[in-house]
């Protein structure tokens, strides 16, 4: 059992809290026996699972490498305020952006952690298997893997500059602004990419330039804008929804 917060793997977790960290180890953090366990099913590769000494369920995880450390070292690794006594060191996979499997996903600028991991998570709910970034937040720091919940491992990120627009060069885009057609009258294409610019200054001018059609959410007088995370919801089960009803007329 590792007592001491000075101890070399306890740095070494401690430094995964950092993009820096994350970068040069390739590993992320994962926290609850919910999200080691979703880990698992969904095959994400997992270097080590880590116990606080007074956590109960060590036994389900005992297959994987694993590690038992005091409560007071747990406290200093944790994120939570009230801790579950389980967290697990997970390899980054491979987010070389590559050509979309279906309707996808393009995050243009998303700066805030909480948004981006909302986005992710709903992206996954409803069925958006990729998800590219552009210039975006780091979906792998802590606050954006606990509000991706499982979403993480179940969508393919693809990170980067303009080297994810390259893929998605054959999927028309659409972008999302308050300037466009109301999405509730809209019919999208068979395969199309949603875009999702950034909180403050919208989508940018350059992936603007590659959209081929803009769709809004209407609202009252009385509300300026939404949540990135709310639009970003909203639009995509409404454009999958209105795709489905479209092939199946």
């Amino acid at each position: 059992m590792i007592t001491s917060r000075q101890n070399p793997l306890i740095k070494e977790i401690l430094s995964l809290k950092e993009k820096k960290g994350r970068r040069a180890r390739g590993l992320f953090i994962i926290e609850g026996s919910k999200q080691v366990r979703e880990a698992i099913a969904s095959g994400a590769e997992i270097e080590r699972v880590v116990f606080s000494e007074d956590y109960s369920g060590a036994e389900e995880f005992s297959v994987l490498p694993s590690v038992a450390v005091t409560a007071g070292v747990f406290g200093k690794l944790s994120e939570e305020v009230s801790p579950q006594g389980v967290l697990a060191l997970l390899r980054i996979p491979d987010c070389t952006p590559k050509p979309p499997r279906g309707n996808c996903l393009l995050l243009d600028g998303i700066s805030d952690p909480g948004n981006l991991g909302t986005i992710i998570r709903t992206a996954n709910a409803a069925g958006y298997g990729d998800v590219y970034l552009r210039n975006c937040a780091d979906p792998f720091s802590p606050k954006c893997v606990r509000a991706c919940m499982s979403g993480i491992f179940f969508v393919r990120l693809y990170i980067g500059g303009d080297a994810v627009l390259s893929e998605l060069r054959d999927c028309p885009l659409i972008c999302a602004d308050m300037a466009g057609e109301n999405v509730f009258h809209f019919m999208p294409p068979r395969n199309f990419c949603l875009v999702i610019g950034n909180e403050a200054n919208g989508v940018s001018d350059e992936v603007r330039a590659l959209c081929v059609n803009t769709v809004k959410i209407p609202m009252r007088p009385t509300c300026e804008s939404l949540n990135a995370g709310v639009s970003a919801g909203i639009l995509m089960y409404e454009l999958s929804e209105r795709q489905n009803q479209q092939q199946n007329t």
